[in-house]
């Protein structure tokens, strides 16, 4: 889906799929089924700090 999007590949949508995790996380998302583990960990802690901030 994101990749379609966006036009590429999906080995080349990793922004795409943080941006999202992003604004599922901000909307109040407990759970994010994800791929790649290090970015939407990076993501939960950044959205997590700004919600503190």
């Amino acid at each position: 889906m994101v990749y379609k999007l966006l036009g590429s590949s999906p080995a080349e949508a990793l922004n795409g799929t943080t941006v999202l995790h992003t604004a599922a996380l901000e909307r109040g998302a407990h759970i994010l089924r994800v791929h790649d583990v290090k970015a939407a960990v990076e993501a939960v802690r950044i959205v997590s700090f700004m919600e503190s901030a």
